[in-house]
């Protein structure tokens, strides 16, 4: 039998139950119904295929019991349940769905030792799930979205697949505006009824600058910046806090982050209140 899977949430957790009353069966993953085509196709294989995971299944929970048992799992009090746990894995770069649905069948229902990291695997896939949960963290943190055209946006850049997190995040911090996260030529936006398009959903980067570049600017940052460098004093000046509060790791994460790391690391340019007039 071959078990083929999309690497989602419900995926995961249908191929894990298959395959642990299956376990001679082949794995392999998909992320639509024709890319698992071709890969059979390409296979030549003839056994029975089992598809799951491509429909939404709307029962994550309690297939989540089945698989990870009734029992709470002994876990630090920042790490998270395990649905979360999978979806996090899921965005990781280098995470293969197949070996995650090997290394939750071979707990059987004992949780602990996705977190325990006893095992070489268990271990790997535990500081996936952290190097993503951080990654996310420090978007939340740090990030500085721009207000332009009367949507609040944001370009990340993240080796994982943190962008529609992090919209759904800015959306609940900014729910009277529409917010829009640009991930190299994608756009995830949320609070897109406000707007016309679908509460939240996924677009062209392209079509959200049209939006903004049809719409009135916005001259709040420069503003602010304004206000900000005309009140510094130079002789107040803390770096060593003001470089905790912006950290260099954290300044390529938005076009705002960079300003304010360059204030950090150069000082104030000369400016006054008159420059308001």
């Amino acid at each position: 039998m071959i078990i083929g899977f999309s690497p989602t949430v419900d995926g995961i957790l249908l191929a894990c139950s298959c395959f642990r009353e299956n376990p001679d069966a082949e794995l392999v993953f998909a992320k639509d119904v024709q890319e698992l085509d071709r890969k059979l196709s390409f296979s030549g294989s003839n056994r029975q295929v089992k598809i799951l995971g491509f429909t939404p299944y709307g029962r994550a929970e309690s297939l989540s019991k089945e698989v990870f048992g009734k029992r709470k799992a002994r876990m630090a009090r920042f790490d998270p349940n395990p649905i979360r746990y999978v979806d996090l894995l899921l965005r990781h770069k280098d995470c293969d769905p197949v070996e995650l649905v090997q290394l939750i069948v071979s707990c059987n229902g004992d949780t602990d030792q996705l977190y325990s990291g006893k095992g070489r695997l268990a271990k790997r896939y535990y500081n996936y799930m952290r190097d993503v949960s951080r990654a996310y963290e420090r978007l939340c943190m740090f990030s500085r979205p721009d207000l332009k055209g009367g949507i609040l946006s944001v370009v990340i850049d993240s080796p994982h697949d943190i962008g529609e997190l992090f919209c759904g995040w800015l959306a609940r911090k900014n729910p009277d505006v529409p917010v829009a996260v640009i991930v190299n030529s994608t756009a995830w936006v949320g609070n897109g009824d406000l707007i016309g398009l679908d509460r939240f959903a996924k677009i062209t980067a392209a079509f959200i600058e049209s939006l903004q570049s049809t719409s009135g600017s916005d001259d709040v940052d420069d503003l602010w910046d304004i206000y900000y460098d005309s009140q510094m004093i130079e002789s107040r000046r803390n770096i060593g806090l003001a470089k905790k509060m912006q950290p260099k790791f954290s300044a390529s994460m938005s076009k705002m982050a960079k300003r304010d790391r360059y204030k950090v690391e150069r000082g104030i340019a000369n400016c006054r209140l008159d420059s308001f007039a």
